[in-house]
């Protein structure tokens, strides 16, 4: 694990973000509950998963007030906008969030160094996950949204993350030291 200091560096020399933007939207997340808090006295320390909620949180763009519910928002965003639990149990695949497939890829690759991650985007217009893989994209939306349609009424905007600086940070932050 790694500590909160730690983990802004690693973002900001890996990925490119401001740490003043990883800091407030670290502590807005703690303060809602959504990354694991330290012991009075104690630092926060960063497992693999609350980096991926963080990752997700400042990649968003959301303002302050609503960072914390963009990022479950986008947490919770599955491919295509499909819900499986409406499938006969017979057939239903298993749920797969975005948070499931970055936190795999942020797990991988901080204990693996060949691991391969995909190039992230977070579509900060409307909530929208896009995983580029090798083969072509995987869009990640809510649970109902019309499969690739546009989001929204306005202009698409996002923030892409190519998947060596996500598995460097991992593979700093998380692996064998």
């Amino acid at each position: 694990m790694a500590n909160l200091a730690a983990t802004v560096a690693a973002f900001e020399r890996y990925m490119g973000f401001p740490p003043a933007r990883t800091r407030t939207v670290a502590r807005r997340l703690l303060e809602d509950g959504i990354l694991t808090p330290g012991a009075p006295g104690v630092a926060v320390e960063i497992n693999e998963a609350d980096a991926t909620l963080l990752l997700l949180g400042v990649a968003s763009g959301a303002t302050l007030s609503r960072v914390a519910d963009v990022t479950a928002e986008l947490a919770d965003t599955v491919p295509g906008g499909i819900d499986v639990n409406i499938m006969p149990s017979a057939m239903r695949p298993a749920k797969r969030a975005a948070f499931d497939i970055l936190h795999g890829q942020i797990f991988n690759a901080a204990h693996d160094p060949h691991a391969v991650v995909s190039d992230l985007e977070v579509v900060e217009s409307w909530p929208e996950v896009v995983f580029h893989l090798p083969e072509g994209v995987a869009r990640f939306q809510p649970i109902g949204t019309l499969a690739g349609h546009w989001g929204g009424s306005r202009q698409r905007r996002s923030t892409r993350i190519p998947g060596g600086a996500i598995a460097l940070m991992s593979h700093h932050l998380f692996g064998e030291k």
